[in-house]
């Protein structure tokens, strides 16, 4: 545990998280609400978050230039569960006489949509389950920029 002469948690800890801790974040990231505090509001607009939890004030990049690539992952994940899952029901709807040509383009048309559909999600659900890993801590949620040193003249 990283902390300070009070004791107070400077940076994320990695910890275990119960079921319900884990189910929650990614719930809420679901349904487009703060995995924190489950707020709501948090897209600027539909590719961009925007830079705080208007509720809790929860820094949504945690405050890495590279956070958005464990959103990118939870993209492609999401949209690859959607087209083998949709491929085995199509399949098993209409098998034996099985029309591939529907299925060929109705699964690339989705492969195509899915991981734009799912952008916005994918980006929440992401912070959903490393808050879950990574409870957030007390700068992440004021307004303490991640690299201001502190001195006598920035407390």
């Amino acid at each position: 545990m990283n902390g300070d002469e009070n004791g107070d948690e400077t940076e994320p800890t990695l910890v275990f998280p119960t079921l319900r801790r884990l189910v929650t974040a990614l719930w809420r990231g679901v349904r487009m609400r703060c995995p924190n505090c489950g707020g709501g509001k948090l897209l600027r607009s539909y590719f961009h978050l925007k830079p705080r939890c208007p509720t809790c004030g929860l820094v949504l990049t945690r405050g890495e230039s590279d956070y958005y690539l464990g959103g990118m992952m939870f993209n492609i994940i999401m949209a690859e569960a959607i087209f083998v899952v949709g491929f085995g029901v199509m399949l098993y709807a209409t098998w034996p006489n099985v029309p591939w040509n529907v299925v060929q383009w109705v699964l690339a048309i989705g492969m195509i949509g899915f991981p734009i559909a799912l952008y916005p999600v994918s980006q929440i659900v992401w912070l959903g389950f490393d808050l879950a890993f990574r409870p957030a801590v007390r700068r992440e949620i004021e307004n303490e920029p991640r690299d201001t040193p502190k001195g006598p003249y920035n407390v």
